[in-house]
């Protein structure tokens, strides 16, 4: 049991570190993306805006619930997909962060984020990691070595089903409820 809960802890740390060094690429190479690129993206935020608050909850956490599912199962293609999932993601949220800063502030764009994503990260984070563990094992099978995908899966599995849809749901309620008046306040600041 130790030596699973190392093996999950040294996958959690390697999705962390990616994520936030695709992050850091992400907001180095931000400059070269203008304001009226991030400005383009409002009109397909705007029918999301414009929902009640339990039909986005619902939302956010049926699309949070699935990715983290996927990229848990796609873990037996070698932790490939999870590996371009959570790279793609820190890129991007980068980009975001640093696109929207200029015109809304660093306050605005940490009362956007924050609040919710101390939740969410680590939960996308935790997926990606049990999912790079069960890749290990997948890598294992490849090469004909003793393996133990099923095992590994299902620990993933109910890791999701017991810790990582709970976060979820957390991390939704506070994106919701909690998220648009943090921003309203650093709005009013701003």
């Amino acid at each position: 049991m130790t030596c699973y809960f190392r093996s999950t802890t040294t996958s959690f740390v390697l999705a962390t570190v990616l994520f936030f060094a695709s992050l850091a690429l992400g907001m180095s190479l931000a400059p070269n993306v203008s304001a009226s690129t991030v400005e383009e993206l409002r009109p397909f935020l705007k029918p999301i805006a414009e929902l009640s608050s339990p039909v986005l909850l619902l939302l956010i956490f049926l699309s949070n619930a699935a990715k983290t599912l996927v990229v848990i199962l796609l873990g037996v293609l070698l932790g490939l997909p999870p590996f371009i999932f959570v790279t793609f993601n820190g890129f991007l949220l980068g980009l975001l962060i640093q696109g929207l800063a200029p015109t809304t502030g660093y306050t605005m764009v940490i009362a956007g984020l924050a609040p919710h994503g101390i939740i969410e990260i680590p939960m996308l984070l935790l997926a990606v990691g049990l999912s790079f563990s069960v890749g290990k094992e997948s890598l294992k099978w490849l090469i004909g070595k003793d393996n133990q995908v099923k095992l590994e899966l299902g620990r993933a599995l109910r890791i999701y089903y017991r810790w990582i849809l709970a976060g979820l749901v957390l991390a939704a309620l506070v994106e919701v409820f909690i998220t648009p008046h943090l921003v309203h306040l650093a709005a009013g600041r701003g």
